[in-house]
């Protein structure tokens, strides 16, 4: 028996799952290798799910991305993967991203990711966040030897860290270009996820405590492409 050739729309799409995951993703979304793969699991169980509905190759269609197989798809995870709401969400919002660079390069499959958009996220239990107290704070802040150069190093990087609710990684990336201390309101450029940027704004305390940190180490006039926070290993005692 001659075997069936794949549709026109398998074909376009398998190039298009190929260009979103080893081109577009890595270059325009996301350098977080967590993230790359969590776009590259949405999509394989989708295909999966796809196949074990007896949709292959040859007879995927476009209209399998609609929204009906979507919700179907959902169902199937909860079902039979055993997926939590939280993940179903994750893998639903790694889905859309596809489908939203699917559209940009063809304007017959913009509404792919329309109808993508009106699939209800799963309501998953709210989990109530607690934050340090004051005394904790303090405490913490109290921890580092300050008669110490890597004292004083770690005192300013926690200081950071609080004062502007930055992420670990956009701390330890910060260089003296991204540092603020004249403005009228000092701050710092963080830049997040995705290369987005963001400003994290400084009270009077923690702004003398990077000013005299900034002077020590890195020197009066230090380069913009200065680390703000070069390794521990190269810090003094």
């Amino acid at each position: 028996m001659t075997k069936k050739r794949p549709s026109g729309d398998a074909v376009l799409m398998a190039r298009r799952v190929k260009e979103f995951l080893e081109d577009y993703a890595p270059q325009f979304l996301t350098t977080s290798d967590h993230t790359l793969k969590a776009y590259r699991d949405a999509i394989t169980l989708f295909f999966a799910f796809l196949q074990a509905q007896g949709v292959g190759p040859e007879t995927l269609e476009r209209s399998h991305l609609e929204r009906k197989w979507i919700e179907r798809w959902i169902v199937w995870l909860k079902t039979e993967r055993g997926n939590s709401p939280d993940t179903c969400n994750n893998r639903l919002a790694s889905l859309r991203r596809f489908l939203e660079y699917v559209g940009s390069r063809d304007v017959g499959m913009q509404y792919l990711y329309l109808e993508s958009k009106q699939v209800k996220r799963q309501k998953s239990a709210k989990t109530k966040v607690c934050g340090m107290s004051a005394e904790a704070v303090d405490a913490l802040l109290d921890a580092p030897d300050t008669t110490t150069e890597i004292g004083r190093r770690d005192l300013t990087f926690m200081t950071v860290m609080y004062a502007t609710g930055a992420r670990l990684d956009e701390v330890r990336s910060l260089t003296a270009g991204q540092v603020h201390l004249d403005a009228p309101k000092p701050y710092v450029n963080l830049v997040g996820k995705g290369g987005k940027a963001r400003a994290g704004y400084l009270l009077p305390r923690a702004a003398r405590i990077l000013r005299a940190y900034m002077r020590e180490f890195l020197g009066p006039n230090p380069g913009a492409g200065a680390l703000l926070f070069p390794s521990r290993a190269g810090v003094g005692k």
